[in-house]
C-alpha cells in the first residue's frame, strides 16, 4: 500500500500501532472514586421536555445531570410496529453540531432494528444551554474555551470535563432505566417484554468518542457488578495520549491546552496531572466491551497516532475488537474518502444490530477494514 501522508512523521503502521501513556495521574484513583461517588448520589431521570430550550428546540427530552444541569436530548424511537431491543447512547463532537431533529435521518437504519436512539448535547451546547448560568463560569460551546473551563481552578470541582463525562454516563444510566420500565413512563409502551436485561450501546465521535471510551471505563463493573454498555462505537476518538499530544500536536485541543499550561508555569505538571485524568487511554484498560473504532491515517484535528492510541488501549478480547481504516478524519478529503466513511456508517448500523453478536455482524467486514482493502 502506497504510504499516506502524515502529520507528525510516521507511517500507517507506526500511526494505527501508537500506544500512549498508561499510567495514571498521581491523584487518579482519590479523584474517580470521589467522581464517582457523587455520580452515584445523583438519580437522573428521562423526562419530556416541557420548557424550551431557545438554543436548541429540537429536543424532545431532558434529564438532570452534574450540578443541576438540565441536558437536552432526543429520544427517537423505532418505527411504529417495531419492538424495542436495546437502546444507543450518542455523543456529538467539539463543533456544535447540527439540531437534534438532524439526528432523526442519521440514525434511522439502526432504529429499524429495534433501537431506541438519545442523542444528547453536552452542556453548554445548543439545547442544554438553559441552566449554564447557574454555574460560577459562562459555560458556552461557542467559545473556543469550552473544554478548559474551569481546567485551572485550584480544585477540580469546575473543570467542564469531568461534568461533561457526567452528562454521558447519566444518559446511559437514563436509557437503561427507561428500557427497564424504570421512570420515564412514557416509554413502556415500546419496551418488549424480555426477562433478559435490553442491551445499552454507546457511540461518540472525536471529542464523544473519548467521553465515550471513559464513560464506558467508569461504567464497567461498578453498577451491580458488571458493564452497563454493551457495545461501544467510536470514530476517530480524542482525549486521548496527551503526554504525547502536549509535545507533538499544535493544533485544536493541544493548541489550548499548551497555552494554558503556558500561562501557568508555575503549575505545569499540577495541570499536565490533571489533564491526564481525562486521558481515554488511561481509561481504556478497563473497557472490555466489544469495540468498532473509525480510525484516521491522517487528521489535524484530533491526531492520528493519539487516535488510535485510545482504540489500542482497550482491553477488549482481540476477536472483540475491530478498527475501520478510513484516509481523513475530520476533514472530508476526497471522493474515495467519503465513500470510506459512508461505509464505515453501514458497519456500525451492523455493529448495534442486536439481533446478531458482534462477531457475527462484523464477520463480513473484516476484508472492507484495511485501506488496502
Amino acid at each position: 500500500m502506497d504510504a499516506i501522508p502524515h502529520d507528525f512523521g510516521l507511517d500507517s503502521v507506526r500511526t494505527y500501532s501508537h500506544v500512549g501513556d498508561p499510567s495514571p495521574a498521581p491523584d487518579h484513583s482519590v479523584f474517580w472514586n470521589a467522581w464517582f461517588e457523587r455520580l452515584g448520589q445523583e438519580t437522573p431521570v428521562l423526562q419530556m421536555r416541557e420548557s424550551l430550550d431557545e438554543s436548541d428546540p429540537s429536543a424532545t427530552h431532558e434529564y438532570v445531570s452534574s450540578h443541576g444541569v438540565r441536558i437536552g436530548c432526543r429520544l427517537m424511537a423505532p418505527p411504529e410496529g417495531i419492538a424495542v431491543r436495546g437502546s444507543l447512547v450518542t455523543v456529538h463532537g467539539y463543533t456544535n453540531p447540527d439540531s437534534l431533529e438532524h439526528e432523526e435521518r442519521h440514525w434511522s437504519t439502526i432504529r429499524e432494528r429495534g433501537i431506541a436512539v438519545l442523542a444528547i448535547r453536552l452542556r453548554g451546547y445548543p439545547g442544554s444551554r438553559k441552566d449554564i448560568n447557574n454555574r460560577t463560569i459562562d459555560l458556552d460551546s461557542t467559545d473556543r474555551d469550552w473544554v478548559t473551563h474551569g481546567y485551572t481552578g485550584y480544585d477540580h470541582k469546575d473543570w467542564v470535563l469531568p461534568d461533561a463525562l457526567a452528562d454521558v454516563c447519566n444518559a446511559v444510566r437514563v436509557m437503561r432505566n427507561a428500557l427497564l420500565g424504570r421512570d420515564a413512563k412514557d416509554l413502556e409502551p415500546w419496551i418488549e417484554g424480555e426477562a433478559r436485561r435490553p442491551d445499552v450501546y454507546l457511540h461518540g465521535r472525536s471529542l464523544g468518542g473519548g467521553l465515550a471510551t471513559i464513560a464506558a471505563a467508569q461504567l464497567s463493573g461498578r453498577m451491580l457488578g458488571r458493564p452497563i454498555v454493551d457495545r461501544l462505537g467510536i470514530e476517530v476518538p480524542s482525549l486521548g495520549a496527551w503526554r504525547w499530544r502536549l509535545e507533538h500536536a499544535s493544533m485544536g485541543l493541544s493548541k489550548r491546552f499548551n497555552e494554558m499550561l503556558d500561562q501557568n508555569p508555575d503549575r505545569r505538571e499540577e495541570l499536565v496531572n490533571r489533564l491526564r485524568l481525562m486521558d481515554a487511554v488511561v481509561h481504556g484498560r478497563k473497557v472490555r466491551v466489544p469495540t468498532l473504532a473509525m480510525l484516521a491515517s491522517r487528521d489535524e484535528v484530533a491526531p492520528a497516532p493519539s487516535s488510535a492510541a485510545v482504540f489500542n488501549a482497550i482491553d477488549s478480547d482481540p476477536g472483540q475488537k475491530w478498527r475501520f481504516c478510513v484516509p481523513f478524519g475530520h476533514r472530508a478529503g476526497d471522493i474515495a474518502n467519503t465513500r470510506r466513511v459512508a461505509l464505515f456508517g453501514k458497519a456500525l448500523n451492523d455493529f448495534f444490530d442486536p439481533s446478531r453478536t458482534p462477531m457475527e455482524s462484523m464477520a463480513g467486514w473484516e476484508a472492507e477494514m484495511r485501506l488496502d482493502a
